[in-house]
């Protein structure tokens, strides 16, 4: 009997490794799939303009972001630049010009919330040296698409930073087709926000990018964005994502 269980410990641990070691295979194929592993690595900025359809019309837009942690959202409102959101690495805030020109600080949890999105490497380089854990938790289908569903849970352990995501992939080519996130904090604190990624191209210096996004709530689209330009690698001043106090 000892022997036995002895065998199906050692077969757990075998059947272990194999998804540990699929997991990191198609994470590297992911890679390969969108410019390589190296041009992952050699991204520091994206630029990007598009629209955001609404029911009151499309809203041009404007996406910034440069590693580390920096980040800004402006959109064109009736001719108006509203600051949906930035981070300059050390404050959150926001700008709407329909209340007042002064730009203001985000409470903690929406401040939060916008520092996890700032992040800008992408999360499966050197996952396990970050404190992230990977698993993958088999097949389901996304609109049809068969995809490898990975866990990724990022700073696991960590009681403050710990948040799940799930990536759904396309199996042939590893292409990300849905991301579901179980948001912990800002004003979707509680929902399960549903991702969704079409139009790939080959943006500069080699990497794919998708150049339209659908989100999804509870079955609700919340926010379509399109992208009409992308740019990657450019230098991108301080001055654009640093807190402005006043509006200039």
């Amino acid at each position: 009997m000892k022997k036995i269980v002895s065998v199906f410990v050692l077969l757990s641990f075998c059947i272990f490794g194999i998804y540990a070691q699929t997991a990191d295979e198609i994470i590297s194929k992911y890679h390969q799939s969108m410019g390589g592993l190296d041009k992952f690595k050699a991204h520091t900025s994206t630029k990007a303009i598009g629209t955001a359809p609404t029911p009151q019309g499309d809203f041009p837009f404007e996406f910034y972001q440069e590693k580390p942690n920096k980040i800004k959202v402006v959109m064109d409102i009736m001719g108006k630049k509203f600051v949906a959101q930035a981070y300059d690495g050390q404050t959150a805030w926001m700008l709407n010009p329909f209340v007042g020109d002064t730009a203001l600080r985000l409470s903690d949890e929406q401040a939060k919330a916008v520092m996890e999105e700032a992040e800008f490497e992408d999360p499966f380089i050197d996952y396990a040296a970050k404190g992230h854990e990977v698993i993958l938790e088999g097949t389901e289908d996304v609109q049809g698409v068969p995809c490898y569903k990975i866990n990724l849970t990022k700073y696991k352990g960590n009681t403050e930073k710990e948040n799940t995501q799930y990536y759904y992939l396309d199996k042939e080519t590893c292409i990300p087709i849905m991301t579901k996130t179980f948001v912990k904090a800002g004003p979707q604190a509680g929902q399960v926000m549903e991702t969704y990624f079409s139009d790939y191209k080959e943006v500069g210096d080699g990497l794919m990018m998708p150049f339209s996004f659908e989100v999804k709530s509870a079955g609700q689209i919340i926010q379509i964005l399109t992208f009409e330009k992308i740019i990657l690698n450019e230098d991108i001043p301080d001055e654009e994502f640093e807190f402005p106090g006043e509006a200039k």
